[in-house]
């Protein structure tokens, strides 16, 4: 039997406290798919089912039920040993390295859920270079955008991200029109750090 993912095991944390996909994606800022295939690969590595399908709906088995019970005591001895040592570590902090807009958008939403849970502890939002840079040493933690691929890194995917070309109606009545995909290369694109995207897009 493999050892579960954390990510997977707080997948069904969630639904076990909720009951539904939907509402564990929600709290999870995550897909309900890819909550689900959490779940898939949770059966998968423990080798039984948690999950049985009632009606329209599924809920826990009995063992998943014993199981989700065991998980959930799990996570609450890892968040009670976080906020214990990093309330009495150096200077009681914990830095975050994200782009100000994940930081606009979603951290600052939360800082209340997390001094509620952590109250000793200074939380410090970094600026990384690039989008998937994760070498600032002062950094404790890294949300970084990537396929994960960050070698001597623990990693945990954080969410699916898609990306769909856009243009405005007056930019393409200015080009001409687009009858074809590879029409696009006579605009200028906008981008990330590279164009691999666009790459992709038009192979």
């Amino acid at each position: 039997m493999r050892i579960p993912s954390t990510q997977a095991l707080r997948a069904l944390d969630s639904f076990a406290r909720h009951g539904s996909v939907w509402r564990a994606a929600d709290e999870l800022h995550l897909t309900r798919s890819a909550v689900s295939h959490q779940l898939r690969l949770l059966e998968r590595d423990l080798g039984f089912d948690l999950l049985e399908r009632i009606g329209k709906g599924v809920a826990l088995t009995p063992r998943g039920q014993r199981y989700a019970s065991d998980v959930r005591k799990a996570l609450t001895v890892l968040g009670d040993a976080v906020t214990r040592d990093a309330g009495t570590g150096v200077g009681g902090s914990f830095a975050v390295s994200c782009t100000p807009g994940f930081a606009s958008l979603f951290l600052c939403t939360h800082i209340g859920e997390f001094r509620q849970m952590y109250p000793d502890v200074a939380l410090r939002i970094l600026t990384p270079r690039r989008l998937d840079d994760v070498s600032n040493a002062d950094a404790d933690a890294f949300i970084a955008f990537g396929v994960g691929n960050w070698p001597n890194r623990a990693v945990e995917p954080l969410c699916e991200i898609s990306f769909t070309p856009l243009c405005s109606p007056t930019l393409l009545n200015k080009v001409g029109g687009f009858s074809r995909p590879s029409d696009v290369l006579r605009a200028n694109l906008l981008h990330l750090d590279d164009t691999e995207d666009w790459a992709r897009w038009l192979a």
